[in-house]
């Protein structure tokens, strides 16, 4: 999968730009808040349909202006594609795929395949369980086009169902139904924890390997899904219904009283171990990079096992954050792979890709220019 040429207008700062990428690296240089993240923004929002910071939709049009687009035109198993990507305020975004408009943007997801490592991702590691459901949910939406639709579905099932508990004895009708909601639940939810089993056994397996190169096989990494119905992992999906049915069944009475639904994927974390201690708690900050780093390579590596290509690898101001060792390790391993990188300083980059087939671009107040090889 390769990017051939990125057009945005009106995109936070930029105004008019077009540029053509090359296949291989393309490094943009600027300093803080002249636009370098905006147009690597751009590139993630085409692909997954959101953007990766906390910000509405109507904050990605330039102030000065009602519509913003973002067009890209991309190969993808070898055919040409274009994704064409609208926003205007105060509207649902709207998407075109090679000309046809798309009947949820949701369908976007899949198209455009990208990994991005921004220096944020150490929340995967630091950060609350959200963080880490938010990181699979999003890799796994990306090769499991069922994936997305299941999390849509469980999210109104859920939703649904918390009324039901809240209201459960003022509403008689309420006693009728829950059993009904219980099993949309568990049928849902199970297909949900089935797909993280099977995407975190690939993540760990690659991850592993990484981080014992990385670390000169010095240290040993871990990663497992905590689930809260109890134990999931090598088990079949009927079986996992029949222990989140029995966990449902066992705590119903609880769930009423506190008018929530307690267990399923919404409640899941994952845990990563170096040496076996929970890296969150007891890992140094270089194993916690090096933890991160091994992940979003792993996640390279399964997009292209079950896509047959690489996904684009987006680095937006990563490099600041890692040490000579894991810059060297990281650099090397991306030949081959279509990367986009942001960054302040180009001296240790340039120095670091001086033999790579490379573009680089200036970027400054929402301007690129000074393309150089």
């Amino acid at each position: 999968m390769i990017i051939n040429k990125l057009k945005i207008k009106n995109y936070r700062n930029f105004k008019d730009a077009e540029i053509e990428l090359n296949n291989s690296l393309n490094i943009f240089i600027g300093d803080n808040g002249q636009g370098k993240t905006n147009l690597m923004e751009s590139i993630y929002l085409s692909s997954i349909g959101r953007t990766f910071r906390l910000n509405s939709e109507n904050e990605l049009i330039n102030f000065s202006e009602n519509k913003s687009s973002v067009e890209i035109s991309l190969i993808k198993n070898n055919y040409n594609m274009k994704i064409d990507l609208l926003l205007e305020k105060n509207k649902r975004k709207t998407v075109h795929i090679n000309g046809v408009k798309l009947d949820k943007t949701s369908e976007m997801i899949g198209i455009l395949n990208n990994v991005i490592f921004t220096p944020d991702d150490m929340r995967i590691i630091k950060g609350s369980p959200v963080e880490r459901r938010k990181f699979i949910n999003i890799d796994i939406s990306q090769i499991k086009p069922k994936y997305k639709y299941l999390l849509n579905k469980y999210k109104k099932v859920v939703t649904e169902r918390n009324i039901i508990l809240k209201n459960y004895y003022t509403n008689p009708q309420n006693k009728d139904i829950i059993n009904i909601w219980n099993d949309y639940l568990v049928n849902t939810g199970s297909d949900i924890i089935f797909l993280r089993n099977e995407y975190i056994e690939k993540l760990k397996h690659y991850a592993a390997d990484i981080y014992a190169d990385i670390s000169g096989k010095k240290e040993k990494f871990e990663m497992s899904y905590c689930c809260n119905i109890g134990r999931s992992e090598y088990l079949d999906n009927e079986i996992i219904k029949k222990s989140f049915h029995e966990k449902v069944n066992n705590n119903i009475k609880n769930e009423i009283m506190r008018g929530t639904t307690l267990y399923g994927p919404h409640k899941d974390d994952i845990v990563i171990k170096i040496d076996g201690n929970e890296c969150k708690y007891f890992g140094s900050q270089g194993q916690q990079r090096s933890a991160i780093l091994s992940i979003k390579l792993a996640e390279i590596e399964i997009i292209k096992e079950e896509t047959g290509e690489y996904p684009i690898l987006l680095l937006d101001d990563v490099l600041s954050e890692l040490d000579n060792k894991r810059k060297g390790y990281l650099m090397n391993y991306i030949k081959g792979i279509q990367t986009v990188i942001t960054t302040t300083d180009d001296h240790d980059l340039k120095e670091l890709t001086k033999f790579y087939n490379k573009k680089i671009f200036y970027i400054n107040e929402g301007k690129i220019g000074n393309i150089t090889n």
